[in-house]
């Protein structure tokens, strides 16, 4: 049977841009549907405000690139901050020992808000994992992902894409032969607002069969090939928009149309904002067919009069004038306090404490520390641990199906660390042994005897549990009165 394909031409549906690549085939004498490939692409739409009608800034992926991070200092600040964090932790590849303990490891890590120290997650990991000790292509792709990025290049990478657009893409270059084949040889990160994902629109649930980036040209990737990590996408519809991640930046949209705006606004103030008002002659005896060459002096003597060193210098003339305000000047416009209100804004779309980007009336210094560890117990580790999981998905499935795991360490993160005066004022009367005390604390129990570390101490004194329950007999010498007598011998 002979098959041929239609290119079509870009077209518009429900409000998005698609390019529709079909597979038609004859005639044939089935009912049954054939399946279609579909190529579903979100172009970015022109921003036009006519006859009261607004596009909002952050529609496309496009958009949230070029209006948000690369154009928006606050957006800019959020996703940096949130990226900064998120790269600080090293990663390795583990072999899994207890299933148990990694699918509870796997479950706190990827929680905003667990009700876990970073000590007890630590050794939630250390009873689930165990480090790879031989390197292996795996462990080496950690350390040198590609020709010129670093594992951090790449993780910086990853997170900025999909903060800003909802969607990360990694490009797995797969070794084709060989024990390693189908594992990556190297790890590329693809530009989010230029990707397109190809769909079979016959199947249900539409599911991703192939990529495509589409710049100048058109670089198709195999399903296989590509990692795809997003935000999950409540609206559906026919042409598959579901399958691309949802990003904080569309929600967000008029606020970063009214923060871009906003900053327009006041930059056209300042170059492009003409005379302030207009000064006029209010007097009956002044004629200003006579009297032109006054004009001329009044203005010349208001040029002179400019300037820093001439604040608040008085003119006199001999006339009674008027003057008229043109335009709303900066204070009126209330920028300063749209701008304290469009951070806010941003900063709660990414779960980022708005304090740490210097916001009036929010935390003091000595709440900081907690922002910090907000930003990252909130923001930076679920961001790894999804790209974690995807990752570990796809060495299983479609890169090489290994045995092994790969996972970040958040014991990089000294603001997760529990208070070690609070902790010291905890453990000082608890009934725990001396060395599960050091183990919490983070302390070292080298040089201390077996002994020592199953020892109980109470209170800051070397009082143990033993001698709190069980006291020792208190001797008490004779002579202490009249009535106590040194007892004699008996021969």
């Amino acid at each position: 049977m002979l098959n041929f394909v239609l290119n079509f031409p870009i077209m518009k549906l429900f409000g998005l841009d698609i390019k529709r690549i079909e597979k038609v085939p004859l005639p044939t004498n089935t009912a049954t549907p054939q399946s279609r490939v579909v190529s579903v692409q979100q172009l970015p739409k022109l921003q036009e405000i006519n006859s009261g009608l607004i596009t909002w800034q952050g529609s496309s992926a496009k958009e949230q690139i070029d209006s948000g991070y690369c154009a928006n200092d606050i957006v800019y600040s959020i996703i940096r901050m949130i990226t900064d964090k998120a790269k600080a932790a090293p990663w390795a590849e583990y072999k899994v020992k207890d299933e148990e303990q990694y699918k509870r490891y796997i479950a706190i890590t990827s929680q905003k808000d667990a009700m876990f120290t970073q000590r007890e997650i630590l050794d939630i990991r250390t009873k689930a994992l165990e480090l790879v000790k031989v390197s292996g292509r795996i462990t080496e792709l950690l350390k040198y992902p590609n020709p010129i990025d670093s594992w951090k290049d790449i993780i910086d990478g990853h997170c900025v894409f999909k903060l800003a657009t909802g969607n990360g893409y990694l490009y797995g270059k797969q070794i084709t032969a060989g024990i390693n084949k189908n594992i990556p040889l190297e790890l590329w990160n693809l530009p989010a607002q230029y990707m397109s994902i190809v769909m079979d629109d016959k199947q249900f649930p539409n599911i991703p069969v192939a990529y495509q980036l589409l710049m100048q040209y058109v670089k198709n990737f195999t399903f296989e090939e590509v990692l795809h990590d997003k935000y999950t996408n409540p609206k559906w519809d026919i042409v598959g928009s579901q399958l691309y991640g949802f990003s904080p930046l569309k929600a967000a949209a008029k606020v970063l149309t009214r923060s871009n705006e906003g900053k327009q606004a006041a930059v056209s103030n300042y170059q492009n904002g003409g005379p302030k008002g207009l000064l006029f002659m209010d007097d009956e005896k002044f004629d200003p067919n006579l009297s032109f060459q006054e004009v001329i002096d009044i203005k010349k003597t208001l040029a002179r009069n400019q300037g820093s060193t001439n604040v608040n210098q008085v003119e006199t003339t001999a006339y009674k004038m008027g003057y008229v305000p043109l335009g709303l000047t900066p204070v009126e416009l209330d920028l300063l306090n749209a701008e304290s209100y469009d951070i806010q804004a941003l900063c709660n779309a990414y779960g980022v404490p708005s304090a740490l980007l210097g916001v009036k009336g929010g935390m003091t210094y000595n709440g900081m520390p907690e922002a910090e560890k907000a930003l990252t117990s909130r923001c930076a580790i679920p961001l790894l641990a999804d790209l974690r999981d995807q990752i570990n998905r796809k060495l299983m499935k479609d890169w090489g199906g290994t045995k092994t795991v790969v996972d970040f360490d958040i014991s990089v993160y000294g603001e997760l660390q529990e208070d070690k005066e609070k902790q010291v004022r905890w453990l000082k009367d608890a009934p725990i042994k001396t060395g599960r005390k050091l183990e919490i604390l983070g302390e070292s129990t080298e040089g201390y005897s077996t002994e020592q570390l199953d020892s109980i101490i109470i209170g800051s004194g070397s009082t143990t549990l033993d001698e709190v329950i069980t006291p020792a007999p208190i001797n008490i010498p004779n002579g202490l009165n009249d009535y106590d007598q040194p007892t004699e011998a008996i021969s």
